[in-house]
């Protein structure tokens, strides 16, 4: 096997004069802003939002904020979702719009939020036909309060 050393530049030229150039190199692009490196460098100015669904311009990542309980749910729901966590100044965000607080859903088919369930309570006895609308939408019931909710909306 024969191997050939060749100055930078010299295939640019042999091909041009394979091609039936004059030896030329093809004019460079115009000139463009340079990419940035960083992707803290790219999220800057990107519309992201937090937790409640606000949407703002997001800011560099700071150094000095202080510490910060992660926000799991929101997190897990933002990349369940297709989006991806970023850090804007001193927030976690996500890249797309989630809702931070999960609807549910009563027997009438009304959304409410949940509340943490009761100690000491047992919520009444659900009718079946509920029971079998949340469950056959894919949904569970769940305690929410003192009172039985479907953690989506139930089957019509």
């Amino acid at each position: 096997m024969v191997k050939l050393l060749l100055p930078v530049g010299a295939l640019s030229v042999m091909l041009g004069a394979c091609s039936g150039g004059r030896g030329e190199a093809p004019p460079a692009s115009p000139a463009s802003e340079p990419s940035p490196k960083l992707p803290s460098e790219r999220l800057e100015g990107a519309t992201v939002y937090d937790s409640s669904g606000q949407s703002k311009s997001c800011e560099p990542p700071r150094e000095d904020c202080p510490k910060a309980r992660s926000d799991i749910k929101f997190q897990d729901r933002c990349r369940s979702a297709g989006y991806q966590i970023r850090r804007c100044g001193c927030e976690t965000v996500c890249s797309g719009k989630v809702e931070s607080q999960r609807a549910y859903y009563d027997a009438a088919g009304k959304a409410q939020d949940c509340a943490p369930a009761q100690a000491g309570c047992e919520p009444p006895d659900t009718p079946a036909a509920f029971q079998d609308a949340c469950n056959d939408a894919g949904h569970h019931l769940v305690t929410c309060g003192c009172a039985w909710l479907c953690d989506g909306p139930p089957k019509r």
